[in-house]
């Protein structure tokens, strides 16, 4: 990813993080089948843990499942990687690539009061989530409830106080069914402890790519 990017007038971007957020449509279908999945998969094997608190967390072999939803979850994960990839690239990526799906995907699984504590994803290229179902949040739920948030990696950045700016804020999304979101593996981040009921269910994932020249 080259460091410099154009912004507006005289102002350009140094070093900018690159994330996809990409919403996937028609996952009905794949999205009860992925959630039928871990409901059974959580009743049959042991909580892997991770960074999880309060929740179940599945061993890190989903790619391998052998069900059609999870190779269309496969095929989104191939999507997402190839357009993130070509933008950090410069579209300039016109040697074949092979994604390592062996990097391993692996359900998080959160009820009432659970979370994720903060960490990132070592030894990647890229990594990413994938949501599948969301659960319904309390009607007393405090804000933030069951969001992903990324820390700012620049060193020094949030010691900077522009009152009344919004010059550094975090990154905060609020999680869809059939939302992608795909990041550099080395992107601090964490959710928000879920208070509702019903499953929060994603899947996350790490990705390796490699190209040949």
């Amino acid at each position: 990813m080259k460091p410099d990017y154009p912004g507006k007038g005289s102002v350009g971007y140094a070093f900018p993080t690159p994330i996809l957020r990409r919403q996937f449509n028609d996952t009905k279908e794949t999205n009860a089948a992925l959630y039928a999945l871990a409901i059974e998969r959580e009743k049959n094997f042991p909580n892997a843990g991770r960074s999880n608190v309060g929740g179940w967390h599945s061993a890190e072999d989903v790619f391998e499942w052998q069900d059609p939803a999870i190779a269309a979850f496969r095929g989104y994960v191939a999507e997402g990687i190839s357009e993130i990839s070509q933008f950090s690239l410069d579209g300039e990526l016109d040697a074949p690539v092979d994604i390592d799906m062996d990097g391993g995907a692996w359900i998080n699984l959160c009820r009432d009061g659970g979370y994720n504590k903060i960490h990132n994803h070592p030894d990647c290229h890229w990594s990413g989530v994938y949501y599948v179902s969301l659960g319904t949040l309390a009607s007393d739920a405090p804000a933030g409830s069951g969001q992903i948030e990324f820390l700012d990696p620049r060193m020094g950045a949030m010691d900077v106080k522009l009152d009344g700016s919004n010059a550094f804020p975090k990154l905060v999304l609020d999680p869809k069914p059939g939302l992608m979101v795909i990041f550099p593996s080395w992107l601090y981040h964490y959710v928000n402890p879920f208070h509702g009921v019903g499953e929060r269910i994603s899947i996350a994932f790490n990705i390796n790519l490699k190209i040949k020249t």
